[in-house]
């Protein structure tokens, strides 16, 4: 989640909470301080920490109980963002080739974000990194691979198909008319894949 435009945020999310696995507290233009308050107001919102992602700051996630940190490719190390945090606590790293893959995994991430995979206005004017390249890291990957960029339900069986753990989702959810309507229908589609990968008995 980058934007705090939405009216009543934390509401928002905690009325989206059912249909996700987690939620990526995130705040590029702005401190510590209001990432803090942000996170904080949805704990109020009854938003459960093991759900909660915290962009960057281990701070925050420290001062909160967050479930998981989410580092950056050229932020602190894995190792040293798990010394601060209690155990448990998830640490995923963002990525953008195989190499940082490999190093995130080498250095003990629990999973990676990679991306961008289809075309967004997020990212304006750069290539996307295509469904290919997202299965050959998947298949040279021994940590979960998390697809995002650009993401639309109708994406969700070729990114799973491809060999991604799952999906991570901003603006599909949080620019729709409905976000709640929004959230069940990526839900919807995944739980369709995943329940048709199980092999029947």
């Amino acid at each position: 989640m980058e934007s705090v435009t939405c009216v009543n945020v934390p509401q928002v999310a905690a009325a989206i909470c059912p249909y996700i696995h987690h939620l990526h507290v995130r705040l590029k233009q702005k401190g510590a301080s209001a990432l803090l308050s942000l996170t904080r107001s949805m704990i109020e919102q009854e938003v459960p920490l093991q759900k909660i992602v915290v962009n960057d700051r281990v701070d925050v996630a420290l001062l909160t109980l967050a479930g998981t940190v989410q580092l950056p490719a050229n932020g602190l190390s894995v190792a040293d963002a798990k010394s601060l945090l209690s155990e448990g606590t998830r640490c995923g790293v963002s990525v953008h080739s195989l190499e940082e893959v490999q190093t995130a995994q080498q250095a003990g991430a629990d999973y990676v974000l990679f991306g961008h995979v289809y075309e967004t206005h997020c990212k304006a004017g750069l290539a996307p990194r295509g469904i290919a390249e997202l299965e050959r890291i998947c298949r040279l990957s021994d940590i979960p691979v998390i697809a995002l960029g650009g993401i639309q339900p109708r994406h969700i069986p070729e990114l799973y198909h491809a060999g991604a753990s799952g999906i991570a989702v901003m603006s599909g959810i949080w620019e729709a008319e409905s976000p709640v309507a929004a959230a069940m229908e990526y839900r919807r589609m995944v739980d369709l894949v995943v329940y048709e990968s199980v092999p029947r008995k």
